[in-house]
């Protein structure tokens, strides 16, 4: 017999499903959602707290902020670096972040003490003790933070495009973190009073992920079963509204280059063209051939990157162009990324979209071959009100994608009359050529 006769037949691949996660509610109203991965010897746990920034008052926004980031500095059974100390011993890392949709806390533990890094866990979210020293450190340190920020061009010009393009009534316009005159306001009652209104176990979710050696569920029933308290009143996700376009440039005196946001107001996970747009964005912006790197990066050499990104919020999104250019090609390239956004003249092509799903399809697996992974992903999925199951669900509508209706969704969103610029460079530099390009640029 000849040796290729030998050859086994090959098959197409089997489609990658994120696989569903167990279930468990506790009688306090907490979710709790467990995902078996074997071979993760390190479990990662998430904890999504409902707590849109909504509830803030204006006075004291960055309320939120500052409580998540005091809850592991001591408990009442744990007081002061005695938490932190008990962490270590068990080789456990806890951190959290919040953003407008809601407070998420994170965990990552050996296995094996699993159960007692839950139990340290309650403790942070259940009885912290909220230190006069400890909010007023953090207090400092998160001003410290808005200074580097505000400082830093990049972030100025996020910043500044989610002012340019969502309402200013609308809580999402301002950092999640909070503005200085906000944050400097916020007093120990404060934090105390926003911990005690809103940290309850109604609506909550706590995601687990790892290869566990004890049923995850009997392990959370033990550490949260103290977590009590009726739902919180008052809980509202507001609609972030879009703002008509408009030009902004931020004086940076001197700047030897400048960072740019061209773009506008996006959309949501659950939207129906989510998938088309993800498609739209990476031939577009999002691959290192894609339309805006060929020609900024690859032929013009005006930046090191150029991507076209949405980012998503519970409802809406913000969708721009962005990228650092030299001062004195700036402007040109501006023109050459609005150019190219416009896809009237030349569609998104069957290749452009083949290549986008292949990748989006290719690299899912790996996004979720790690326990970490998981738990970002399905908390981050959790605090904007959509399910796990909608990983499954948009990787099925990527498959119907076209070249049309991944043009459509761009072009929808992004129309050349309805874009918003925002540059932050040097005015001296750069007004002058924006408005003889035909930007009428508002100076700040």
């Amino acid at each position: 017999m000849r040796r290729h006769e030998l050859r086994p037949d090959v098959t197409a691949p089997r489609r990658w499903y994120f696989p569903e996660a167990a279930r468990h509610y506790l009688d306090s109203g907490l979710q709790v959602m467990a995902f078996h991965r074997p071979g993760q010897h390190i479990a990662s746990v998430g904890l999504v707290i409902d707590t849109p920034l909504t509830l803030e008052r204006h006075d004291i926004e960055g309320v939120a902020t500052l409580v998540c980031h005091c809850l592991d500095e001591g408990t009442t059974s744990h007081p002061g670096t005695s938490f932190t100390m008990a962490l270590e011993d068990l080789g456990a890392v806890m951190g959290g972040s919040v953003d407008h949709a809601a407070t998420r806390l994170f965990l990552e533990v050996p296995v094996p003490q699993l159960g007692a890094a839950l139990g340290l866990l309650a403790e942070a979210v259940t009885q912290p003790t909220l230190a006069p020293e400890d909010v007023s450190r953090h207090r400092a340190l998160r001003l410290a933070q808005i200074d580097q920020l505000m400082a830093n061009s990049a972030q100025r010009a996020a910043i500044e495009f989610r002012k340019a393009v969502v309402e200013r009534r609308c809580r999402a316009s301002r950092m999640a973190g909070g503005t200085a005159t906000g944050v400097a306001a916020v007093s120990v009652e404060d934090v105390r009073d926003f911990h005690a209104r809103y940290y309850r176990p109604s609506g909550a979710t706590l995601v687990l992920c790892g290869d566990f050696t004890a049923d995850p569920f009997t392990l959370a029933e033990a550490a949260f079963a103290g977590w009590a308290g009726e739902a919180a009143q008052g809980i509202v996700h507001q609609s972030p509204a879009p703002r008509a376009p408009r030009a902004r440039l931020v004086n940076r005196p001197g700047a030897v280059q400048a960072d740019v946001r061209l773009g506008g107001f996006g959309i949501d996970r659950g939207d129906p063209t989510w998938a088309d747009l993800q498609v739209a964005c990476h031939a577009v912006g999002g691959a290192f051939l894609s339309r805006l790197n060929r020609v900024l990066r690859e032929e013009k050499a005006f930046t090191y990157g150029v991507h076209l990104v949405n980012h998503a919020m519970r409802d809406g999104g913000l969708l721009a162009a962005q990228g650092s250019f030299r001062t004195d090609v700036t402007v040109e390239a501006i023109s050459l990324a609005s150019g190219l956004l416009d896809l009237t003249a030349h569609p998104l092509t069957a290749d452009e979209v083949s290549h986008a799903v292949g990748y989006t399809l290719g690299s899912s697996p790996l996004r979720y071959s790690t326990a970490q992974g998981v738990t970002d992903r399905v908390t981050t999925l959790v605090a904007n009100g959509l399910s796990a199951e909608f990983i499954n669900s948009s990787t099925e509508a990527l498959e119907h994608v076209t070249p049309a209706s991944a043009t459509r969704s761009l072009m929808d969103l992004l129309p050349p009359d309805r874009r918003t610029l925002v540059v932050v460079g040097d005015a001296e530099a750069l007004a002058g050529p924006l408005r003889d390009a035909g930007w009428d640029i508002d100076v700040r």
